[in-house]
């Protein structure tokens, strides 16, 4: 007898990635996490690039590698990922301990994460591209020499004389004793 695999249709192809054990406090990872829920991978990306703390650098490597697993195992587009989930699951404390007064020791405990992230493929786009996201191969190339050109640019703006006569005056005045009197009252036992 001869088995009959059906295949569903109709079921979204789906690409998932996990860090565990990451040194990191649940509660503080969960502030960047709800940030990117409901968007695109890619958009996640951008926005993470953006934020201020530890976590928004660990949840973007383990979107990326979601984004990856579904580019390379089931062929689907990095344009059309959605975050479908996104959690972050308390791991085991380590205790240590502190000594405290009178002979006391309080404990420190030091919290660890489990990142889960699952991606959808959805008809939608995302609105960034690809590019400048760690996707691209880094090939030697015309780019290279224009990116010279503009960081060029840019040091010739922040050398122009009249910029820099500014910052010259100021250190004389320091030197010379003319202070402000704003500049007084944060220095006072400074001396200057």
């Amino acid at each position: 007898m001869a088995k009959k695999i059906t295949e569903k249709k109709n079921t979204p192809k789906t690409a998932e990635a996990h860090a565990r054990f990451v040194r990191m406090s649940p509660r503080k990872a969960r502030l960047v996490t709800n940030l990117v829920k409901n968007m695109f991978a890619l958009d996640a990306l951008v926005q993470l690039r953006f934020v201020n703390k530890k976590a928004a650098a660990i949840i973007a490597d383990v979107i990326k590698s979601a984004v990856a697993n579904g580019a390379n195992n089931f062929k689907l587009k990095k344009e059309h990922l959605f975050i479908k989930s996104i959690t972050v699951d308390g791991g085991p404390k380590l205790k240590r301990y502190m000594p405290r007064a009178q002979g006391r020791a309080s404990e420190l405990r030091k919290p660890f994460s489990h990142i889960n992230v699952l991606l959808e493929e959805k008809a939608g786009k995302a609105r960034h591209t690809v590019a400048g996201l760690g996707f691209e191969k880094k090939e030697k190339s015309e780019k290279t020499s224009e990116a010279k050109t503009s960081k060029e640019e840019l040091a010739e703006e922040v050398n122009k004389p009249s910029t820099r006569n500014q910052i010259d005056k100021g250190e004389q005045d320091i030197k010379k004793g003319t202070v402000t009197q704003k500049r007084r009252l944060f220095n006072r036992k400074s001396g200057v």
